[in-house]
């Protein structure tokens, strides 16, 4: 029973009501690509009146379009067929790496309507320019986005506006990296890691679909690694949450000013560079790491694969250690060339060196993961943003 001086809560009002039934429906649409009247009932349990008033009222904001009919087997007047406007809202995304950038747009249903690839190191300036040229192959102008989202493999402290632990890219190392953005192109921007957007997109609709908590291990130009708690990414005080390729691990030597050298004991000791002279030490040649490793697995060199395995276990280890994940992904390219030979392997070290042995999964999103999890949060702000209004 409420104390007499506090107030009793507010009921909900006919219009707060009405706007949580249509952000129910809009959220349907995106995993249910088309409804008739009949599944908005059977989905949510409103009435037939309430079905027919909420898929009007959204077909009237712009918000769904009519596709078609539903054919009735026993007569009867047909039902329309409604789905997402894919035009009510776009979202944009730009990878970042060291080697180019890769610039997406999206319709509001998901689908790719433009892209562009530019080779070469970029800045935010040449970014841009890359989404702009994704744009026109979209037949769109900046004022058509609602969000865009940039990955790049660094560290964002919001509070300061920066990138950090990036030397590989100094023109984005720059302050009030995101107000200069949104400057440029007058959109609301995010910076994220690429790891983290890797992470995302596997628990929206990849290997760890729905997991609340898991740890994400990323090796591929760089090592990297992501933790989700809670549904969300910690991303730290800074930004700089789950920089694993600064953990100092036993057998290789500290490393004095990690930050400054932008690099650390993990990156020394299981990097790129370390996974091509370990293939060189067992006649293993190509001209990358990933490869190196899947020629590995081809030739079947178990030598080679098990000393690799076990330099990710000490720092899967510490990481077991501090936080206790109930799986661990393992992503990138050089992690899954292994396979599923590789990661037994790394589970088995895993297993000799660890408190206790979570469960492994390897990355399902395939398709560029990077660029692919960089559109999928965008898609969500410009969703939100859309379904809000």
């Amino acid at each position: 029973m409420a104390r007499p001086s506090e107030s009793p809560p507010s009921p909900a009002t006919p219009g707060l009501l009405r706007s949580i039934n249509d952000r129910v429906v809009l959220e349907l649409l995106i995993t249910h690509p088309t409804l008739s009247r009949g599944d908005v009932r059977r989905l949510t349990g409103v009435s037939k009146p309430t079905a027919s008033q909420l898929l009007s009222r959204l077909e009237e904001s712009g918000h769904v379009v009519q596709n078609g009919v539903e054919e009735h087997n026993r007569g009867g007047r047909a039902s329309a067929i409604y789905e997402l406007n894919p035009r009510a809202g776009f979202a944009a995304a730009i990878n970042v790496t060291a080697t180019g950038t890769h610039a997406r747009v999206a319709d509001l249903r998901g689908t790719v309507i433009g892209e562009h690839r530019d080779p070469g190191e970029s800045g935010p300036e040449t970014a841009i320019t890359s989404l702009r040229y994704a744009l026109s192959t979209a037949e769109l102008e900046m004022t058509d986005l609602t969000s865009i989202v940039v990955s790049l493999p660094g560290s964002y402290d919001p509070d300061a506006d920066t990138l950090r632990f990036a030397g590989h890219l100094p023109r984005w190392q720059q302050p009030g990296l995101v107000e200069g953005l949104e400057a440029i192109t007058g959109v609301e921007t995010h910076i994220e890691n690429d790891v983290n957007v890797v992470a995302m997109a596997e628990q929206q609709s990849g290997a760890v679909r729905g997991e609340s908590d898991f740890f994400l291990l990323w090796s591929d130009e760089g090592i990297g690694g992501a933790l989700m708690l809670g549904g969300r990414i910690h991303r730290g005080s800074t930004g700089g949450a789950s920089e694993v390729a600064f953990l100092p691990v036993p057998g290789v030597p500290i490393v004095r000013n990690p930050a400054r050298e932008n690099h650390g004991g993990f990156d020394d000791l299981a990097g790129v560079a370390q996974v091509v002279e370990l293939g060189a030490r067992h006649g293993i040649h190509a001209d990358s790491a990933a490869e190196i490793v899947a020629s590995a697995v081809a030739s079947d060199a178990h030598g080679f694969l098990d000393e690799l395995a076990g330099r990710y276990a000490p720092a899967l280890a510490t990481i077991i250690a501090l936080i206790d994940p109930p799986v661990i992904v393992l992503a990138g390219a050089v992690l899954n060339a292994g396979g599923p030979g590789l990661l037994d392997l790394i589970r088995d070290h895993v297993d000799e060196v660890a408190i206790r042995t979570p469960r492994f999964a390897a990355r399902e999103v395939i398709d560029d993961p990077v660029a692919a999890g960089a559109l999928l949060v965008s898609l969500n702000h410009t969703r939100n943003a859309v379904f809000s209004t």
